[in-house]
């Protein structure tokens, strides 16, 4: 048997479940576990169908083999880089395998978090000892004014030149870097302007064990075997009533260490969330739900959050192998979500874990209305086209908010069922992009939101009218104002972040024309709301916002009144 028929064969037997596929599963891995894996091809393809496996195993002894192949695949990876074999090694680069090379560019304060994380294994991707002419300008900007003149000297490379500008330090050129942007650019915004324009990429090489796709995990938790076929329909209405167990937020370790396995998770695939990149270690909540899933949610530091929504991250993980990950925005009742499983476990039980997120989302947050921006299956995303994503939420109860194209849509379900051999044409797929996809599960009245745009709008009309423009008088008076109204009291005690998170919606509570006729009641819970905006936790303000259908209301009132 020749290694890819072997390779091939097992892959195509990992979504197949029962006594027959477990010992064809176990025979493969036997033999899988005695041929080479110098091909970086096969050995990629190799490391997916273990990973599946890892995340759906059927029993302990096929975990136990796979988790031993995986070592395997780590120490062999290892060897190809160590023997000096750049060409067959060449093609595991940003696989995310363990003791691979990954490029990626992040963000400032990813960046940070990285150089911080693994600073022996993470560097500036240097090519011909430059980083590009941005970085070669900048420094000017990070150094002292009479080191200038050396920077023009062509005898040194940037990257020779901030070799010596390290000193005896043992930080990293990407470590010294970020300190230099961090101390001279002030404020941090400023520093995370300035190192965007860099586009800078970095080297990072996956030796933590920790630091790569095969061995990145959840907290530990006991396993669901996968002993009959995968769920690949779902009863959502029943899934979502299903009462989630009482849970807490996590302790700050605990906190700090899901971060962690959240950020990694998502570096390694080149990506990045705000809410897993500005998490607030107070707000990580870790959900343990049945068949081996857990789902972890972020919310973010209190002064990095929306100014009026509420934006939420998570992470989806099977057997504690991280399979996807996406957030909500979370506005009254209403929470626009996305969700991206990651490829290698597409063809496993992707509807059954978006469904126990949206549970989660529906129970944790009180929604009653999801939306699924038209990126998500298919606008300006080729790739959804492709995929039939509208399909993949229209099978789960979603609709597009357009009766028109709701009507479409009923259409071509239909003749889809009718004939088995019928593909959606990409045309079509794309119509159907024209609208929003929304699952109500609530009344219509509880699920009425105003659109942010129309209240951004609402207030830049109203500062034009009444204040000619002018921001500064338009805030000063809205805080005065609505302190007056709803008479605030024990400012004092309220922490720098609520009171800026109170003064930037002042502008909006300022504009409700009922205000002062509201009941006391009213008033001290919309102060309560406002203040928790800005507080440790940001599923307090959230959830105060839906029980204030007063503020809801004159919202709605505001967004009705916007000129085009």
């Amino acid at each position: 048997m020749s290694e890819i028929t072997t390779f091939d064969r097992l892959h195509a037997l990992r979504t197949r479940f029962g006594p027959r596929w477990r010992t064809q599963k176990f025979r493969l891995l036997n033999s899988t576990s005695r041929l080479q894996l110098s091909n970086a091809r096969e050995l990629r393809k190799y490391h997916e169908t273990l990973l599946f496996l890892r995340a759906y195993p059927d029993d302990r002894q096929i975990l136990r083999a796979v988790e031993s192949e995986l070592k395997r695949v780590a120490r062999e990876v290892r060897k190809l880089r160590d023997s000096g074999s750049r060409q067959r090694s060449r093609g595991l680069q940003d696989s995310g395998i363990a003791n691979t090379i990954n490029t990626c560019s992040l963000s400032f304060e990813a960046a940070i978090w990285l150089a911080e994380r693994f600073p022996r294994d993470v560097g500036i991707l240097w090519e011909e000892e430059s980083a590009g002419e941005t970085l070669d300008e900048l420094l000017h900007l990070l150094v002292e004014r009479v080191e200038e003149d050396g920077l023009l000297d062509r005898g040194f490379s940037t990257q020779a030149w901030m070799e010596i500008a390290k000193g005896r330090s043992a930080v990293s050129d990407l470590a010294w870097l970020l300190q230099r942007i961090e101390n001279r650019a002030s404020p941090t915004l400023l520093a995370e302007r300035l190192f965007d324009s860099l586009h800078l990429h970095i080297r990072w090489h996956l030796r933590a064990r920790e630091a790569s796709r095969t061995f990145v995990r959840f907290p530990r938790r006991s396993v669901h075997y996968q002993s009959n076929g995968l769920h690949r329909h779902v009863t959502l209405e029943g899934l979502l009533a299903l009462p989630l167990s009482k849970v807490q937020p996590c302790s700050k370790a605990d906190a700090e260490a899901l971060i962690d396995i959240a950020r990694t998770t998502l570096a390694v695939r080149h990506r990045e969330t705000d809410p897993i990149t500005y998490a607030n270690p107070r707000e990580v909540t870790l959900f343990r739900l049945e068949d081996g899933v857990d789902v972890a949610i972020f919310g973010m530091l209190p002064d990095r959050r929306l100014p009026i929504e509420s934006f939420f991250g998570y992470i989806v993980a099977r057997n504690r192998v991280p399979i996807g990950y996406g957030g909500g925005w979370v506005f009254f009742h209403r929470c626009e979500i996305g969700v991206n499983i990651f490829d290698t476990f597409r063809g496993g039980e992707s509807a059954l874990m978006f469904a126990q997120v949206l549970r989660v989302y529906r129970q944790h947050y009180g929604v009653t209305r999801f939306v699924i921006d038209p990126f998500q299956f298919g606008a300006e995303n080729t790739e959804a086209i492709r995929s039939g994503a509208f399909w993949f939420y229209y099978r789960l109860g979603f609709r597009p908010r357009d009766p028109r194209l709701c009507e479409q849509a009923q259409t071509e379900w239909r003749r889809l069922h009718r004939d088995r051999s019928y593909r959606t044409p990409s045309a079509t797929l794309r119509r159907l992009t024209r609208s929003p996809l929304e699952l109500d599960l609530g009344s219509a009245n509880s699920n009425q939101t105003p659109e942010l745009k129309d209240l951004g709008l609402a207030v830049t009309q109203w500062i034009s009218k009444k204040f000619d423009g002018q921001r500064e008088a338009a805030r000063d008076w809205a805080c005065a104002h609505v302190r007056r109204r709803l008479s605030v009291r024990g400012e004092s005690k309220w922490s720098t972040h609520e009171r800026l998170a109170f003064d930037r919606l002042c502008l909006l509570a300022a504009m409700l024309p009922e205000l002062q006729s509201w009941r006391p009641t009213e008033k001290r819970a919309l102060v309560a709301a406002l203040r928790a905006k800005g507080g440790p936790r940001e599923r307090k303000y959230a959830l105060l916002l839906q029980r204030h259908m007063q503020f809801r209301e004159g919202l709605l009132s505001i967004a009705s009144q916007v000129k085009r």
